[in-house]
């Protein structure tokens, strides 16, 4: 049996454990990832919200590992890691009352971001988590799957870890990425016997076949009144007492995939203990909304059902002498608005930084991580403000559609600081933009580092309770939230966070975008104007380069195939792939002794190479 020592132990090759193993292999850290399974792995965590890819794109920049911005873009993400994932222009939300279909002016829709920096994904999680885990060894990463660990030790100056099979590991940190089985959290009793969230939910869920587009559930004349296809989004359906997500694969011109991931989630104040069999028990809930019911008529299971207690648990801590948790490993809240993934890259953001300086001066100190562990505590404990604010808020359409105010803000703003940040990087190229994403003024999950934003939160909050309390009406408590939102001078007026009738209070597309951007130019207070503009000439001119590299692709694949049909020779084996040669160093260079090194070359569309060491041969 082997003893084997690294800088850093990962447990957990999920997207977090694999990220942070090739971030810190990039950069010449000695890094062991460990996975007890094997990949590809069923798990959910699939929906990408705009603030979640700012910021891996932004991390992919700052840390050198392109590949990682490819997760946080549609565009990049179908042609680069997986044809499998699905886009997501929008959130989407119909109401429900039970024994009525829909009503098509209660649906609510928020749009993500669009090119340059949009659409959003849907993340097909085995494509995307071994890819992530397969490139960490490309960076130089050792990566053991089928691992089963059984020990871990920490002594003063290490960590030991044991698998079953009678390795040794031994580490200066270990990176705990193992999610809510934490073998860490129950070895050292990090997690709070009673969860501190007022968030109170179960699940249960799987993935479907035969799930038709939400967009089919209305008439010709409904579908006109939405910003994007419902097919098109992370579908929400919202009614007393839980919401389910509808999250589909297989909704753009070159998906692959048939599946769609489905969940409900249920408030255990209203659905405490589980009926019958996971999937008997969703068949009888949807069957109260019968447009609910229609979405699902024709769907299937495609694998085994999963149903779980209570979904919520929380950490006081996330680090301890040798040790940091990544966000899930610590505390989890409930899926709704996707919000779970903009935390763990916000910490990976900040381990990353504090970690290579801890290891380049051999310092682990639980200080250095400090302000990360208080960034993912304060989003936790805001994320839980506005989810368990919703929950409650599902009791009638008024209060949801001002409740759900609070979210589309911090959405709003939380996404516009990242950008910034990323926009004015790619027009001056100064890396000091990047290293902003870190200051604690810039650095909170839905908006929850801006005052504004946390105190309107607070007091929807306290109408929400009262309304609970019986003190005011539910009608009430809405009117109150939207009068609020209406005195609110950080907040657009067109945008109608303070009108009951605007439902879609946002698009960002080219001119609206701009619309926003100005507006906070010449309205926004110095805190709102920093966080919400940019420059928008370089925005339009790196739209006008997505424009151009989507049609060179589109050239490209066309010119391939008109070759194909004439000549069986080409000179493809010659050339490396862009997405299997983000950085060059790492590509082993192919010689140009090749026969045919020329032949056909008009209708290959490419160049042969420049020179023996040129590392991808033609660009």
């Amino acid at each position: 049996m082997g003893t084997q020592r690294y800088e850093v132990a990962i447990l957990g090759s999920g997207i977090g454990g694999s990220m942070l193993a090739c971030i810190l292999a990039r950069h010449g850290v000695s890094t062991l990832l460990l996975e007890g399974a094997s990949h590809p792995r069923f798990t959910i965590g699939e929906s990408l919200i705009p603030e979640t890819g700012l910021r891996l794109r932004i991390v992919a920049d700052k840390y050198g590992v392109p590949e990682i911005g490819w997760i946080g873009t549609f565009h990049k993400l179908r042609r680069h890691v997986s044809s499998n994932c699905g886009v997501k222009r929008s959130f989407g939300f119909m109401y429900h009352r039970a024994g009525e279909e829909n009503r098509p002016e209660e649906i609510n829709q928020f749009g993500t971001l669009t090119p340059p920096v949009g659409p959003d994904s849907h993340l097909f999680r085995q494509d995307t988590d071994a890819y992530l885990a397969a490139l960490s060894v490309k960076y130089g990463a050792t990566f053991h799957s089928q691992t089963r660990i059984s020990d871990i030790a920490f002594g003063d100056d290490e960590v030991t870890l044991r698998a079953a099979s009678g390795e040794t590991y031994h580490a200066k940190l270990l990176i705990d990425a193992s999610g809510m089985r934490s073998m860490v959290s129950d070895q050292l009793g990090m997690r709070d016997e009673v969860p501190r969230f007022r968030t109170d939910t179960r699940t249960i869920y799987t993935h479907m076949m035969g799930v038709k587009s939400a967009d089919l559930l209305l008439d010709p004349k409904g579908r006109r009144n939405l910003i994007s296809p419902l097919g098109q989004s992370t579908m929400h359906h919202v009614f007393d007492g839980g919401w389910m997500w509808v999250i589909p694969f297989s909704n753009h011109r070159d998906a692959t995939n048939p599946l769609t991931s489905v969940g409900l989630m249920l408030d255990r104040r209203k659905h405490p203990e589980p009926h019958g069999t996971p999937e008997e028990e969703f068949r009888r809930i949807i069957s109260a909304y019968p447009t609910v019911a229609r979405h699902f008529a024709e769907a299937r299971a495609a694998r085994p059902w999963i149903r779980s207690g209570r979904i919520q648990y929380s950490s006081p801590h996330l680090i301890a002498p040798r040790l940091i948790q990544l966000p899930h490993a610590a505390a989890f809240i409930d899926p709704l608005y996707s919000s779970g993934m903009s935390v763990l890259i916000a910490a990976v953001d900040m381990i990353a930084e504090s970690l290579l300086k801890a290891v380049a001066e051999n310092d682990y100190a639980t200080e250095r991580f400090k302000s990360m562990e208080d960034v993912v505590n304060r989003g936790f404990d805001h994320y839980d403000t506005v989810v368990s604010g919703s929950f409650d808020s599902f009791a009638s359409y008024d209060t949801w559609n001002a409740w759900n105010r609070n979210w589309v803000m911090g959405s709003l703003l939380g996404t516009f600081g990242p950008l910034s940040l990323l926009m004015h990087y790619h027009k001056t190229k100064d890396r000091s933009y990047l290293e902003k994403t870190t200051e604690p003024s810039r650095m909170g999950v839905l908006g929850s580092h801006l005052p504004g934003v946390v105190d309107m939160a607070q007091a929807s909050r306290a109408y929400m309770d009262a309304a609970l309390a019986g003190e005011i009406t539910y009608e009430e408590a809405s009117e109150r939230i939207f009068a609020r939102f209406r005195s609110i001078d950080f907040l657009p007026p067109y945008m109608g966070f303070g009108d009951p009738k605007k439902t879609a209070t946002a698009t960002f597309t080219l001119l609206p975008g701009a619309r926003h951007v100005t507006w906070y130019r010449m309205h926004g207070d110095p805190v709102y104007r920093d966080n919400c503009t940019f420059p928008l000439m370089t925005y339009a001119r790196d739209g006008a380069a997505f424009v151009l590299d989507e049609t060179r692709d589109a050239w490209r694949r066309s010119f391939s195939a008109l070759r194909d049909v004439f000549f069986a020779h080409n000179s493809d084996w010659r050339h490396i792939a862009p997405a299997l040669a983000a950085h060059r160093e790492l590509v082993t260079p192919i010689a140009a002794t090749e026969p045919f090194a020329h032949e056909l070359a008009e209708f290959d569309g490419v160049q042969a190479p420049r020179s023996a060491a040129s590392p991808t041969g033609a660009g």
